[in-house]
């Protein structure tokens, strides 16, 4: 009776890295928006749809690019715009300090985190941010669709134009509820004014429900919710068609 061969063990081969050893400090550029914010100046309420278009597209060039290439190459700096932000240009609507939502070890130390900007195209103005730790990775702080960080001089005169932030629906109902909270109620008493200022309540006893609605249902629903709460509407709709 033939002898089934016993295979040999082969050597226990090595682990790989958890990140690969050619992504751990990548050549090319590389972006974060954990430190981005919109204020005055800096935000995106003035721009159309294709300006994000372009914002994207110059990332999208700038991940291909060589970090090393734009730092060395005096030519693709000046194409890019690419250089440290001037706090004493004349007009600069901000200071660094103004950064305040920077962790206090970037924004108290302007020598080993310089804020830098390049351009997004030559009309649709610069995005400013700086380079972590081991220049790896580019933290994107603000937008300048309006080229405020250096205003223009020549022709333009050093003018700085207003903008402001664009909310989103999610920032605009906290910006709702935060001018809610501030408002004086007459009544000492008033149980909406308290249950306002115990926000967050921390309560997750709710539960949501996502739908889709026709535009023609939602104009019925812009209509009804003068008088009652969305909660209203659809607990009197369930129970009508329960009763069914």
């Amino acid at each position: 009776m033939a002898k089934t061969p016993v295979v040999g063990l082969t050597p226990q081969q090595e682990k790989r890295p958890v990140i690969p050893q050619q992504l751990q400090k990548p050549d090319n550029w590389a972006f974060s928006f954990k430190y981005f914010n919109q204020i005055p100046y800096f935000g995106v309420d003035r721009v159309r749809n294709n300006w994000f278009v372009s914002l994207l597209e110059r990332l999208k060039d700038l991940c291909n690019k060589e970090k090393e290439a734009l730092f060395k190459d005096k030519k693709l700096k000046s194409d890019y715009r690419y250089h440290p932000i001037d706090w004493e240009h004349r007009n600069v609507p901000i200071q660094r300090s103004d950064l305040t939502w920077l962790k206090k070890e970037y924004l108290e130390n302007d020598v080993e985190y310089p804020l830098f900007q390049f351009q997004v195209s030559k009309g649709f103005g610069r995005v400013v941010g700086f380079w972590n730790e081991d220049d790896t990775l580019f933290y994107i702080v603000l937008l300048d669709p309006l080229h405020n960080i250096q205003p223009a001089g020549n022709k333009y005169g050093y003018k700085v134009d207003d903008c402001f932030p664009l909310s989103c629906e999610y920032s605009s109902v906290i910006m709702d509820i935060e001018w809610a909270r501030r408002a004086r109620c007459k009544d000492e008493k008033c149980s909406v004014t308290a249950r306002l200022k115990n926000i967050p309540s921390k309560s997750n006893e709710s539960n949501a429900v996502f739908v889709v609605l026709e535009d023609s249902t939602i104009e019925i629903l812009e209509k009804v919710e003068k008088k009652y709460t969305l909660s209203e509407i659809i607990e009197a709709g369930l129970l009508m068609l329960e009763d069914k």
